[in-house]
């Protein structure tokens, strides 16, 4: 009441009565004639909702002032946004409006000012909902001797010296899985056994932990960034192996990251992710070549590359010229990314791992069919 004989001085402040809203106390701290915060502008109302309460809460509010009887006038507003209110302390705005228009919105001498509060925290249900335990009985069964069908015994050889035939022996470490899982997961390693076999299939030429995150990958868990990043190629190359697809994708991602390509490693680089049909790594090694051709020219000699790959230098030089975009404009497949490639194909239902050109015969493969129903 009586806004218009309250102090203009800055940094004098006026206090609304406490109120009560989502189990907290509140109260509404007015300057009229500014803040004395920095960025308070002389001749602008600051206002500030505080929580008088010792307890935190996250909630959406904002301030409204609305003229009393002209409804065509503008309404003053700040935005809904989502606070953190601590223990005794405001949240609000320096300069919420001239002070002058706000003695043009009192309704006989009183400011009316609506507080909306909106709690962040949604409704609780009456009772408790589990969600589905698919994953965590999944994982019940990793490893779990009671509940498998087929063994497996990892190592138990290993190169006794470099450039030497000759293996010692070592003990093996013994797995236990569902064939079943296998079946769906790994369907190489699955095709290694049977279910119900007594004697326990080798696998040599892959490490115990390396072995284990891949049965554990199959069972539903997740392999950490940093056991990814610590084990990229032995992932590579056993997931590539044994079928197991999503895994080996995601081994193959960190390594794209992690891996600085220079003109000395780039050609070693290019023939590994060709070998192991590394679409996103070798996509960025021609990046590498097709911004830096004046640094390689000369310098390697690519007499031992694949022919095949020629395609894919060209498709980044390309591209280079054309746009910096992530993807190509359009449906034009022969300049898509790899990622948007194997979004696609994974949309479709179909296999995401291959080369460029395996992945765009698949692509375009699946639309003549579709033409064809259509017609």
């Amino acid at each position: 009441h009586g806004f218009a004989g309250l102090p203009t001085a800055r940094g004098v402040s006026v206090k609304s009565p406490e109120f009560s809203c989502f189990g907290h106390q509140w109260l509404v701290v007015l300057y009229p004639g500014g803040g004395r915060l920095e960025g308070s502008k002389e001749g602008h109302v600051s206002v500030y909702l505080h929580n008088q309460s010792p307890e935190s809460i996250q909630a959406y509010f904002k301030f409204v002032l609305k003229h009393p009887t002209d409804q065509t006038k503008r309404s003053f507003e700040t935005g809904y946004a989502i606070q953190s209110f601590v223990a005794r302390e405001g949240k609000g705005r320096h300069n919420f409006a001239k002070r002058e228009t706000v003695l043009t919105y009192l309704n006989n001498g009183t400011l009316t000012l609506e507080v909306h509060l909106r709690s962040r925290k949604k409704a609780e249900s009456s009772g408790y909902v589990p969600s589905n335990s698919f994953n965590n009985n999944m994982l019940k069964g990793f490893n779990n001797e009671e509940m498998s069908d087929v063994t497996f015994e990892v190592g138990g050889e290993v190169e006794s010296a470099a450039n030497r035939r000759k293996r010692a022996k070592t003990t093996p470490t013994t797995f236990h899985a569902g064939h079943l899982i296998l079946k769906l997961n790994a369907p190489s390693l699955a095709d290694m056994c049977k279910p119900g076999d007594e004697a326990a299939v080798p696998i040599n030429g892959v490490e115990p932990e390396v072995f284990k995150m891949l049965l554990y990958f199959c069972y539903g868990g997740k392999v950490s960034e940093d056991e990814l990043e610590a084990n990229a190629k032995a992932i590579i190359e056993a997931a590539d192996r044994f079928g197991i697809v999503n895994l080996k994708l995601q081994a193959e991602a960190v390594l794209t990251k992690q891996t600085e390509v220079t003109v000395d490693n780039m050609l070693d680089n290019l023939l590994y992710a060709n070998s192991k049909n590394l679409a996103l790594f070798q996509e960025k090694i021609m990046d590498f070549v097709a911004e830096n051709g004046d640094k390689i020219l000369g310098k390697v000699s690519f007499d031992d590359v694949p022919g095949n790959l020629m395609s894919d230098l060209l498709t980044a030089v390309t591209r280079g010229k054309k746009s910096t975009c992530t993807s190509a404009p359009g449906d034009d497949l022969t300049l898509m990314r790899v990622g948007e490639l194997r979004k696609r194909l994974h949309d479709k239902g179909l296999c995401i791992d291959g080369s460029r050109e395996t992945m765009i015969a698949l692509l375009k493969g699946n639309l003549a069919g579709d033409e064809t129903v259509a017609e």
